[in-house]
């Protein structure tokens, strides 16, 4: 993607600015094209992790890739880990368990519904995390979502731009701004662009008020 007004390729000013946006927001990244922009150029190791899931040669590795991965959550150091090694092993249980319920799956709704049974109430799984599960499943599967799912961080991105009573566990893409309906962009990329510049969509909200 290119930012339309031709000075730069990210949208965001010609230098480098942080990623995500600081929740104070930041004033440089100034309408939805600069924050999608900037979003894509930024965060390409989307693209690079969904090669690698499309990859692999069966459901059974994406599994294990998609239940060892959770493990990554707790690489902070001098911190809690966020998911203790028992749960990481139940989670692996379950999800191999699941295999033969998730091979029959056609669609990512039916996928997600699977994955979130299996381990939605597991300790320190977020509705995040089980959507990533299920998203790293899906690839290898040829399986994608086609709404954006609300959970915690996806939310409050969508609820900057759309209102904020969202009851919906479940938000159509085409209800978002036109910049998100861009073909280069996969909802996955949609999702992940409201989550991660949700601080930056609620400064743009914010700013539109007071104008």
């Amino acid at each position: 993607m290119q930012c339309s007004s031709n000075s730069c390729s990210s949208g965001c000013g010609g230098h480098t600015l942080p990623c995500p946006c600081p929740e104070e927001g930041n004033p440089e990244i100034d309408s939805l094209e600069k924050v999608v922009n900037c979003f894509w150029q930024k965060n390409q190791d989307l693209a690079v992790e969904r090669d690698y899931y499309e990859s692999l040669e069966s459901l059974a590795d994406a599994v294990d890739e998609a239940a060892q991965a959770l493990g990554d959550e707790n690489l902070g150091y001098n911190q809690p880990d966020a998911i203790s090694r028992k749960v990481l092993t139940v989670t692996r249980e379950k999800l191999v368990a699941a295999e033969n319920e998730l091979s029959r799956v056609a669609d990512f709704t039916k996928l997600h519904a699977v994955v979130c049974t299996s381990i939605g109430d597991l300790a320190g799984l977020t509705p995040a995390l089980v959507y990533l599960t299920a998203l790293r499943i899906g690839l290898q599967a040829r399986v994608h979502p086609q709404h954006i799912y609300l959970d915690a961080g996806a939310r409050e991105g969508c609820a900057a731009l759309v209102g904020p009573d969202l009851e919906r566990v479940v938000l159509p893409r085409d209800q978002l701004p036109r910049i998100f309906q861009h073909p280069e962009l996969t909802t996955e990329d949609v999702q992940s662009c409201l989550t991660v510049c949700r601080h930056q969509l609620d400064w743009l909200g914010r700013q539109q008020k007071r104008d």
